[in-house]
């Protein structure tokens, strides 16, 4: 075992030691059954029992909070029916083994994130993949698409067939990479750069029916105005990315891409969540700009050698940054191994 940080207590979560595990986990009892080792007491560092074998996706958190091993469930339900379509809880079973060699989307991650992700057993909520899956379709028909009309699509820039470049479009000299994501009106909001900038009156003439904070009733309904400032626009995950992918299809394949681009899906685009956030639209085309060579091959470089030392010692101790984890969001509500980390633990409290 690797201990690495403020010493801790380490407990097996096995049947039997329950007490102690629901003690522990601030409200995360629903795995005491499962999970085969946690890290307990604040503050922590990291522990990672060496197990024998790289661990991933084991369970499904069922509809009753109840958790069971995926291949299991794929095999029969515990239930009695099913929460989701067979071919649904197979996609949403599907990780990618961990090869030795870290993907563009591994190493984006905190390292923290994807060490854990390699190493420790976890669980996910199938019903908490449905943009994921949606996404993936998605991608699927345009690839299919794209290559009924001729066009290069989901094209492999390295041998293990990771680092997809999912569209590559030339006019004349103008070669253009455009990667497909799917975003929700929050993301598109950092992406773009909107913000409020004040108020209007509605333009479709509503007036306040009540008086109170807001206005006088009878007196036009007032509604927030929204600009796309550039200074504000963080898409460094999209830049790394692409750029990334710029360089390896010079490097392995000899396309030399001239523009970049994102194509966005608003997920939860037209409803009043998004348009509230001054998200109008349905589809972004997000131009992405060019950064240096060596400001992408930096990156990755550190990213991939910290990874592989957190696997050499067995342990890492430094959590995800403020942009890794979206100023704390995806650990409250995205991260599926936020009960091995001490910052995850902290933002569950």
């Amino acid at each position: 075992m690797a201990i690495l940080g403020h010493t801790t207590n380490l407990v097996n979560a096995n049947p039997g030691h329950g007490k102690s595990w629901t003690a522990s986990t601030n409200g995360a009892g629903w795995l005491k059954p499962y999970a085969k080792w946690v890290v307990v007491n604040r503050p922590v560092g990291l522990i990672h029992q060496k197990i024998g074998r790289y661990k991933v996706l084991e369970w499904f958190k069922c509809p009753d909070k109840q958790l069971v091993r995926y291949q299991e469930c794929l095999s029969k339900c515990r239930m009695g029916g099913r929460c989701e379509p067979l071919p649904y809880l197979h996609l949403a079973a599907s990780e990618r083994e961990w090869t030795g060699i870290p993907s563009t989307t591994q190493l984006l991650n905190g390292t923290m994130l994807s060490f854990l992700k390699i190493t420790q057993p976890y669980a996910i909520d199938p019903d908490d993949m449905a943009f994921s899956i949606h996404g993936t379709l998605v991608h699927t028909q345009l690839e299919n698409k794209a290559k009924e009309l001729g066009m290069v699509a989901e094209l492999s820039t390295t041998f293990d067939g990771r680092n997809v470049v999912d569209l590559i479009e030339v006019d004349g000299e103008e070669v253009t990479l455009t990667d497909y994501k799917t975003w929700g009106s929050f993301r598109m909001v950092k992406v773009l750069g909107i913000v409020s900038v004040g108020k209007m009156p509605d333009p479709t003439g509503a007036v306040y029916k009540k008086s109170g904070a807001w206005g006088v009733a009878g007196s036009p309904k007032m509604v927030s105005v929204f600009q796309q400032v550039p200074q504000e626009a963080d898409s460094y995950e999209a830049e790394l990315q692409l750029n990334r992918y710029r360089i390896m299809l010079r490097q392995e394949v000899g396309i030399n891409v001239t523009r970049m681009r994102v194509h966005a899906i608003v997920r939860d685009g037209s409803l009043a969540v998004a348009t509230s956030r001054g998200v109008y639209r349905n589809t972004y085309l997000i131009p992405i700009r060019m950064l240096e060579d060596e400001v992408v091959a930096d990156y990755f470089s550190r990213k991939e050698m910290e990874l592989h030392d957190a696997l050499k010692r067995g342990g890492w101790t430094v959590p995800c940054n403020s942009q890794e984890c979206w100023d704390g969001r995806r650990c409250q509500d995205y991260c599926e191994v936020w009960n091995y980390c001490p910052k995850g633990l902290l933002e569950r409290r």
